[in-house]
């Protein structure tokens, strides 16, 4: 069960975004734009749209997962609770990607919650009953949820990519390797632009490292001029030097 507390109550729309608006807006997205107008009409039928302030949830350990959510725009973490009460972030979904897909698809709960992080959420919820009927008549769409199904392998296989690098400063320079290539933008000067706001803890949990010594290594690498935090993002100015230290 998890130790957040529950968020305050969501900024949903229910009826008031007809089926066809929200038909549109799933259509927009990446993974459903392969679907014909009809299926994605008759999937608008069980959808529900919703923002989340960042640090509110979409969902808790453990409830039930009647549905799943694709992201219109911001960032999802997915986070598991020790016994202890110890957060472990387990990977971030971006705009496009579906979360909660293979607990809804099984009928079951979901396993970690799903937190908004560093900036509002918008998602679309699609009722899981609404996706096992569009199954049944789509091959479009069993074309998309398997895509879907593999972005969250792929997500969830960066983390233990990472976590595998070998010392915590290779870790560390896995973990800008990744986001670079999911999040970063170039600017005219050559730096990359990371457009997630990623707490000291967060970093620490992505790479399995303590705090301290989190803090310590990215302190260093600021001080060389490799690296810049700015106000919700980060700034590489040096990925060269981070891709040696993950290939030495």
């Amino acid at each position: 069960m998890s130790l957040l507390r529950p968020p305050p109550a969501p900024s949903e729309v229910r009826g008031g975004a007809c089926a066809d608006t929200l038909a549109r807006r799933l259509g927009a997205l990446e993974l459903f734009s392969q679907v014909g107008a009809s299926d994605l009409g008759r999937l608008a039928q069980g959808v529900r749209s919703r923002r989340l302030d960042p640090g509110e949830s979409l969902w808790f350990a453990g409830e039930r997962a009647s549905w799943f959510a694709v992201i219109e725009s911001g960032v999802i973490q997915i986070r598991q609770m020790t016994p202890t009460g110890e957060g472990i972030l387990m990977g971030l979904f971006r705009r496009g990607e579906a979360v909660g897909l293979a607990a809804a698809l099984e009928d079951g709960v979901f396993p970690a919650d799903a937190i908004a992080l560093g900036e509002p959420v918008d998602a679309l919820l699609i009722r899981a009953e609404a996706l096992r009927h569009a199954l049944d008549d789509s091959l479009a769409v069993g074309r998309a949820v398997n895509r879907a199904l593999l972005q969250h392998t792929v997500a969830l296989r960066a983390k233990i990519d990472i976590v595998s690098a070998g010392t915590v400063p290779r870790r560390l320079a896995a973990l800008m390797r990744y986001l670079i290539g999911r999040f970063g933008r170039t600017t005219a000067t050559g730096s990359v632009i990371v457009d997630v706001h990623l707490a000291r803890d967060e970093l620490s949990q992505l790479v399995s490292a303590r705090v301290e010594t989190v803090i310590r290594i990215l302190s260093r690498w600021q001080k060389a001029g490799w690296i810049a935090s700015r106000p919700s993002r980060i700034e590489i100015m040096r990925p060269d030097m981070l891709e040696r230290i993950v290939e030495s």
